[in-house]
């Protein structure tokens, strides 16, 4: 979904706003009529065919995206028309405000769905999928993290196997209803002095720059941002060391960034950053958010860690460094990335995991119960998996012993130990899944119990 064009572009430019309605006309889809007078339109269709016919050539790419924005939004052709140039935080209709700082680019969250207690996605199995991982990635981050201050040709995994695992993993799309399933955020901020060009070419060429200050290394490093994958590297006391993977899709025609999540990502989701004209001179910056939790294992942490806040948190340490870019703080580093030692890592997260604790009792009990019960799960997913693999190497081995011998029945025994081990790992699954599903029962049980005996509420 397309995210709104700043509508006071629209009320200074009546070119533009005509243009879009034509367009509109042209594709032939109904909208109710605006506060100016402008008829309805007839329904119908699809925008990239009308878009690529010659007749439409006058149209550019922004104007295109403008044009669908209102043709999935009809309600908001009024407030274009009738909109002065303004600055300010803004709260979309229909959506609720983020717990975010204007700051000096009117930085505003709008919020739809669940937050900052994100829903969980996906099937168990597919939750078990992400979950095993994101405990894989996990422990790549850690060392990299720990190694980021050697020289290049030191830092374990190095670029070439980050790129390597990179390769092997899927998008993961967020699975559900849209602000029900999944959480829908629009974070926008105002960025003057600077043309929607100029704001575009400062995140694809200095890129580092703005995910820096949002706390995030780019693993490999990149000159410029382009089509491709990378691993967003977060750590220091704002989070533990963590790998995000990712998949960009960069449109300099249409000036938007598109990011996808890849396996082993905390969260499934998608998002989209548009650079528009604001109609004062200067440009807003529309990101378009979509997300979850892409396991169990996710969900459960959210309880002591902020992480849904410490995205939002995050993007807006990136918008702010934009903004300082281009009104009198080019060296503003936000976040940053700097290597902080394991002691003061664990103080520092402990110490937040501790606060929300205690404001939170019932809900921090129920999350440490289900987390033990996640973590058995793996252990006992891990162990069937772990026995599956060590029978099948020992049928493999036995067989080629055998044919190696010119005796019979290595096929059998092979299959055999393969059939064996499958039985194991499936059983182990499913024992694993029981008894998270217990812990889970037992967790919720003492939530109710606390929440009945708290005075506090």
């Amino acid at each position: 979904m397309l995210p709104p064009p700043d509508s006071t572009a629209i009320s200074q430019n009546a070119t533009l706003l005509n243009s879009q309605r034509t367009l509109q006309t042209d594709l032939g889809r109904s909208v109710p009529a605006t506060a100016d007078g402008a008829a309805p339109l007839p329904k119908q269709a699809d925008l990239k065919t009308v878009a690529a016919d010659p007749q439409h050539a006058r149209f550019s790419a922004a104007d295109v995206q403008a044009a669908q924005f209102f043709l999935d939004h009809p309600e908001a052709l009024t407030q274009a028309a009738s909109s002065d140039c303004s600055t300010g935080p803004t709260t979309l209709p229909g959506y609720r405000a983020g717990n975010v700082d204007s700051g000096p680019d009117k930085f505003s969250l709008s919020l739809k769905g669940p937050d900052p207690d994100l829903a969980v996605g996906g099937t168990r199995d597919q939750q078990e999928a992400q979950r095993d991982e994101t405990v894989k990635l996990e422990g790549y981050a850690a060392s990299s993290y720990e190694t980021r201050l050697l020289p290049s040709g030191m830092r374990w995994p190095s670029d070439g196997d980050v790129q390597g695992i990179l390769s092997g993993l899927k998008p993961t799309p967020p699975i559900g209803v849209d602000g029900q399933d999944v959480t829908h955020a629009v974070y926008q901020s105002e960025i003057p002095n600077a043309t929607p060009d100029q704001v575009f070419a400062h995140w694809t060429q200095q890129p580092n720059e703005v995910f820096n200050a949002g706390g995030m290394e780019i693993r490999p490093p990149v000159k410029t941002l382009q089509d491709g994958r990378c691993m967003l590297e977060t750590g220091g006391t704002n989070a533990p060391p963590t790998w995000l993977p990712v998949q960009i899709k960069v449109d300099p025609a249409a000036r938007t960034i598109h990011i996808d999540t890849l396996d082993g990502h905390v969260l499934r989701g998608e998002q989209t950053f548009y650079f528009k004209d604001d109609g004062c001179g200067g440009t807003r910056i529309v990101q378009d958010a979509h997300f979850q939790a892409s396991s169990q294992l996710t969900g459960d942490m959210q309880h002591f860690l902020p992480i849904s806040q410490g995205q939002h948190d995050a993007w807006q340490q990136a918008h702010l460094e934009t903004y300082e870019q281009f009104n009198g703080n080019p060296n503003y580093k936000g976040i940053g990335i700097p290597y902080v030692d394991p002691m003061t890592q664990a103080e520092v997260l402990g110490g937040k995991a501790f606060l929300q604790t205690v404001s939170h009792p019932a809900r921090a009990a129920d999350a440490a119960i289900s987390l033990v019960g996640d973590g058995t799960n793996y252990a006992i997913d891990l162990s069937g998996r772990l026995s599956a693999d060590t029978l099948d190497g020992a049928g493999d081995a036995t067989h080629q012993v055998l044919d190696w011998l010119r005796l019979p029945g290595g096929s059998t025994i092979d299959g055999a130990a393969h059939d064996t081990g499958q039985f194991i790992s499936g059983l182990a699954d499913k024992t694993g899944d029981v008894v998270e599903s217990a812990m889970h029962d037992v967790g919720g049980a003492t939530k109710n119990v606390i929440d009945f005996l708290n005075p506090f509420g």
